[in-house]
């Protein structure tokens, strides 16, 4: 049987799920995936969640906070997150340059991942919200940013991570809209299966509801680790070729 647990590239997105429920799950899977993604969690239980999620068997909590003001606001703000000892944050990269390295003051020891275009845009949409012609133009030009910026890692859809990887292949390349072929894609536009995803360049795929809302979430994560082990294998293969 091939390694499934190689790279641990699975994100956990808790969204829609109660504490209990959430600190159930993260005791059965947590060990086997990189991080536990949460936003509502901690904003309704605040940083203490933080804790109770590593206890239960979370390697890495990631507070989804998507932070986007004027750069001492976000400073503060990444400052207060800092202080639960989370391990990952997220700002919008749009809140420019300035803004970002404010978040990375405030919060020095957490990664800072900058989120580019959300998934749930479509290239039209991008269009009229941003100006651009694509939503790769616009993510190119926000990833520049927060490479300027120093962050940590990037998000964005399975069709731009393969043009980022060359460029910011020192950067965390996330992406989430990632479900399994034939699976609903919920409210997502800017989809593909986990298995493209990697062979694309993710470094690390976001899953919420393929796993959270599954009869048997063991077997949905189950499901997704051999789809990466699988991708991961032709990947080696062609290399060696």
């Amino acid at each position: 049987m091939m390694n499934v647990l190689k790279l641990g590239r699975i994100i956990l997105a808790a969204d829609e799920l109660g504490l209990a429920q959430c600190l159930n799950l993260v005791s059965k899977i947590g060990a086997r995936i990189y991080a536990v993604k949460i936003h509502n969690l901690f904003d309704l239980h605040g940083p203490k969640v933080i804790k109770q999620l590593r206890d239960a068997g979370a390697r890495r909590i990631w507070v989804d906070a998507k932070l986007h003001d004027i750069p001492n606001t976000v400073k503060l703000r990444a400052a207060a997150i800092a202080k639960s000892e989370a391990d990952i944050l997220t700002v919008h990269a749009s809140g420019g340059v300035d803004m970002m390295r404010a978040a990375k003051e405030g919060a020095p020891n957490m990664k800072i991942y900058a989120i580019t275009v959300l998934t749930s845009l479509d290239d039209e949409q991008v269009k009229n919200i941003y100006g651009k012609t694509s939503a790769l133009e616009q993510v190119l030009y926000l990833a520049s940013m927060a490479g300027t910026a120093g962050l940590n890692g990037l998000v964005c859809s399975s069709r731009e991570v393969g043009t980022l990887g060359p460029i910011f292949e020192h950067m965390d390349r996330v992406v989430p809209g990632v479900r399994s072929a034939g699976k609903d894609a919920g409210d997502q536009k800017r989809i593909d299966t986990p298995a493209a995803a990697i062979k694309a360049g993710a470094t690390h795929l976001v899953v919420g509801r393929q796993i959270t809302q599954a009869v048997n979430p063991l077997a949905a994560l189950n499901e997704i680790e051999m789809e990466v082990a699988v991708a991961e294998s032709e990947m080696e293969g062609g290399k060696s070729e």
